[in-house]
């Protein structure tokens, strides 16, 4: 059915337009040192599954909610020109960019997932293994020499059954929890807009319930990963950068939300208590990040093969 064009509403103004493009291009940026530091460590150690868990769950529902509610602009592109058409779906785009990057480093926390805190030996198995290595301790020498510890402890227990470790077994429930709450709004998303419609009482509740949903998740999505970072006392595989653009960058986004004609408090407030948490997380990354080099400053650098944000051996 033909889309109404009287219905689109006027075209949002330019400076409007600049500003969303803006953001869209500012927070796709923010992302990319946080993923290729995971992938020059070849490691995610160091962040939290459940930062991982409430800020992809919160990411998807936010997607979800965002194309239900401003479905209309997406008809409305059938009879609009092309730069109109752009100009209207930014708002979309901006949070579809934000959620697909956080997706993304979903998927690379659980690709390089340390290998060493994967799995742990059984205490039987271990004292076989440690018998093992002191038999064939000199004819391995060789072949492992130059190997990561990582890599020896691997190549040791690998003769034995392996138990998954607490930590890796969470980030697989995380892994599951993600994928069913992904499968669980797009499958109801599309049996609501394709049964009852896209404007419908049904459709606009599962949408707002959704963005309540988000708001929450928003709200607590540092806290696990402060905890862990404070407990832990290393920056692991958290980029500073990252957080030195999104933290200003979140407390602009709040503003530029309050600032508009006929929003209140609870339009802006989860932007501005994530912005303010992110805040938290990274004056204690900078802190630990200064100590640890001031540390290895005073020790003349860091050892040979290990890693500079690893908490320094007694």
């Amino acid at each position: 059915m033909p889309v109404d064009p009287t219905v689109c509403g006027e075209a949002p103004s330019s400076q409007n337009t600049l500003l969303t493009a803006l953001l869209c291009i500012g927070t796709f940026l923010s992302y990319l040192p946080q993923h290729l530091k995971i992938l020059s460590r070849r490691s995610s150690d160091g962040i939290s599954p459940y930062f991982i868990l409430l800020g992809t769950v919160g990411a998807g529902s936010n997607i979800t909610n965002i194309i239900l509610l401003q479905y209309i602009a997406l008809q409305c592109c059938a009879v609009q020109t092309l730069g109109t058409c752009v100009a209207s779906l930014l708002g979309i785009a901006q949070v579809c960019i934000q959620g697909s990057m956080f997706y993304i480093t979903f998927v690379l926390y659980m690709t390089f997932f340390p290998e060493q805190n994967k799995y742990e030996v059984e205490e039987g198995e271990a004292e076989a293994d440690e018998g093992t290595d002191a038999e064939g301790e000199s004819e391995a020498n060789d072949t492992v020499a130059g190997w990561s510890s990582e890599a020896r402890a691997l190549l040791r227990r690998s003769g034995g059954r392996r138990r998954a470790t607490v930590e890796w077994q969470t980030a697989l429930w995380v892994m599951g929890a993600v994928v069913t709450h992904a499968s669980i709004c797009m499958v109801m998303s599309v049996l609501l807009v394709t049964v009852v419609g896209p404007y419908a009482g049904p459709t606009r509740t599962w949408a707002s319930l959704l963005g309540l949903f988000s708001l929450c998740l928003t709200c607590m999505q540092f806290l696990p990963q402060i905890s862990k970072t404070w407990r832990s006392g290393v920056v692991g595989a958290l980029s500073i950068p990252m957080m030195l653009m999104q933290t200003p960058g979140g407390f602009l986004f709040a503003y530029s939300i309050a600032i508009r004609p006929g929003v209140n408090w609870s339009s802006w407030i989860s932007t501005f208590m994530a912005a303010t948490l992110q805040g938290v997380l990274l004056s204690i990354c900078l802190v630990f990040d200064a100590r640890e080099k001031r540390a290895h400053a005073a020790m003349g650098g860091v050892e040979q093969g290990e890693p500079a944000d690893q908490p320094l051996r007694e």
